[in-house]
């Protein structure tokens, strides 16, 4: 986020007290919340959230974070659907669990019924050649170990991956679905 950016945001949450945390990083002083402020960030993909004011950071004692498309910029099973030729269809049983029209296992089971044919390197493949962390979030996460902040990644997708990035990041936590799937490079896939 550009100090243009940040300024504008503080306009919209009717404040003008500024803070550089770092060169992409902004705290707002008073800030208040309006309904401007969502869709700015998600046009901008600006990460915005509200901490009542005089708590600080370190007060934290644990950060809980989504994988896809939060943590990390893609929707891993929307990439292995790729590879597999129906990354349509797998978009289709997501956007109908979304509207309430599939509860959350039906919309697993279809989805994952649907690679039952993907090669186990298929997982590897999207790990390695697909998934990339978001932008800050290495900082987020140095925060708060800096700060002592317990972190915790959550995942409707699978173990493989959170599994990884637990390794990788130094995430305390992880909580993901179990694949009955045995691969090479993970007994619990």
């Amino acid at each position: 986020m550009t100090a243009e950016h940040a300024k504008a945001l503080a306009r919209l949450a009717g404040s003008s007290t500024l803070e550089e945390i770092n060169d992409r990083a902004w705290r707002i002083r008073k800030a208040a919340p309006a309904d401007s402020i969502a869709p700015y960030c998600e046009k901008g993909a600006h990460r915005l959230r509200f901490m009542p004011e005089g708590r600080r950071f370190a007060d934290l004692k644990l950060l809980a974070m989504d994988m896809d498309s939060t943590l990390i910029t893609i929707e891993c099973i929307d990439e292995l659907g790729d590879m597999a030729g129906c990354k349509t269809e797998i978009a289709a049983i997501t956007a109908q669990a979304m509207r309430g029209e599939l509860d959350y296992p039906q919309s697993l089971r279809k989805r994952v019924g649907l690679l039952k044919n993907l090669a186990d390197t298929a997982l590897t493949r999207v790990y390695d050649e697909r998934l990339k962390l978001t932008p800050g979030a290495e900082a987020l996460i140095s925060a708060c170990k800096k700060h002592g902040v317990k972190l915790l990644l959550v995942s409707g997708g699978f173990t493989f991956f959170t599994d990884r990035l637990k390794q990788r990041l130094g995430i305390d936590f992880t909580i993901s679905n179990r694949s009955k799937r045995k691969t090479a490079s993970s007994p619990a896939g």
